[in-house]
């Protein structure tokens, strides 16, 4: 009974050292780039258990997830919104535009309901325009 609790409370820690690095990541990091973010508060913590709590977190609806380039990217805004990715640079950056009215009439008018939506916008970021001008 002790070993269930003690490997309980270490689930624990390790979902919440996960779950905070996401919500500190403002770049929408990978799976990879969170285990060696979180491996820093908590050591002993392996790429498996960062995958499947990432998972979990998705799931839950704590944090999001886009897929870029066939691979997952982690999000620690929940609420809609549209992604701008730059081709030149790879950073990705929040568009904060409220959802089509018409588009989601079309979708909910015949009685659908829209529980979530992605879209994504590829092109060259300010900072990238600015450097090619020099």
């Amino acid at each position: 009974m002790k070993h269930s609790r003690k490997k309980s409370k270490r689930q624990t820690k390790q979902k919440s050292v996960i779950y905070r690095t996401v919500l500190s990541s403002k770049d929408h990091p990978t799976a990879e780039q969170v285990y060696e973010r979180a491996k820093k508060e908590l050591r002993t913590i392996s790429l498996a258990t960062v995958y499947r709590v990432l998972k979990d977190l998705v799931k839950e609806g704590k944090i999001g997830e886009i897929i870029i380039n066939k691979q997952s990217r982690f999000d620690y805004k929940t609420a809609y919104h549209h992604h701008f990715v730059c081709l030149y640079c790879g950073k990705i950056f929040d568009i904060d535009i409220p959802m089509c009215d018409i588009a989601k009439e079309f979708v909910e008018g015949p009685g659908h309901t829209i529980e979530t939506a992605q879209h994504i916008f590829y092109g060259k970021c300010k900072n990238c325009r600015e450097k090619e001008k020099k």
